[in-house]
């Protein structure tokens, strides 16, 4: 080496010249869909399209193995699996990330499906804490939430249920909220918007029903109905005799319930 390779200053100033970069390890070739690419595979999970003129350098390893050398802060195209459902009919997700330096050993796999798979299940031994109970909130607490609107600012012609849906989410009933199998129609802050659906949740939530108003016996989610197929909700504190909701029919069939 010269003399002025080996002076600690002029390293140190040669150092600060460049920007720093990325090693990513695995199988590379040359992208057949954008020829201004390299393809590096780090696993079948873990594929990258890399800018060529983001790659400083390049590694032959052992196996056709190679590590590239990537200018910090480049934008790759990264391509991950995915389950194919209804709503992602897609195969594979593309995106732009930066680049992210392999973790662990060469070619070590980078999952991010593990929403997909199931976890293993909770295992106990003696001393370790149990399962908390979640407190079904009261119906009392979504009649101080209840404030004949939604939480999204939108309305219907008719916001029976939509107004009451949302007390009930903003009181604790997170159950409500997608998916729940008696739902069928939402607005677009995803409360329920049919009677008839909230009339379902009622049924399945009850511990106690009845079909005449009483007082002095709680309060009450209520379903009522007449020639209106839709029907109506409402909530009812019987014992103060107060209804929260956007009307109340005397003269329907009554349906209650209590949980």
């Amino acid at each position: 080496m010269t003399p002025q390779e080996t002076d600690l200053a002029s390293l140190i100033d040669r150092s600060g010249n460049g920007r720093p970069v990325v090693p990513f390890e695995g199988y590379s070739m040359d992208d057949m869909n954008n020829r201004d690419h390299r393809l590096l595979v780090q696993s079948p999970e873990s594929i990258f399209s890399i800018d060529k003129a983001d790659i400083t350098r390049e590694e032959r390893l052992d196996g056709d193995r190679v590590r590239l050398w990537v200018t910090a802060g480049a934008r790759a195209l990264r391509v991950s699996p995915c389950v194919v459902n209804p709503s992602s009919p897609f195969t594979a997700v593309r995106e732009y990330a930066p680049p992210v330096a392999p973790d662990g050993s060469p070619g070590a796999p980078v999952r991010e499906d593990m929403e997909n798979i199931p976890p293993p299940p909770s295992v106990y031994v003696s001393g370790a804490p149990t399962p908390a109970r979640v407190a079904t909130p009261p119906l009392s607490e979504v009649g101080e939430r209840y404030n004949a609107r939604c939480f999204g600012g939108d309305s219907y012609e008719n916001n029976c249920a939509h107004f009451l849906s949302d007390a009930f989410i903003r009181a604790g009933y997170t159950e409500l909220l997608p998916p729940n199998d008696h739902v069928a129609a939402r607005c677009p802050a995803k409360r329920p918007i049919r009677a008839r659906n909230m009339w379902s949740w009622f049924k399945a939530k009850a511990v106690r029903t009845s079909r005449v108003v009483e007082e002095n016996t709680g309060w009450w989610a209520v379903f009522q109905i007449d020639g209106y197929w839709g029907g109506h909700v409402v909530l009812l504190d019987s014992d103060n005799m107060k209804w929260y909701g956007t009307a109340w029919h005397s003269d329907h069939n009554q349906y209650l319930y209590q949980w």
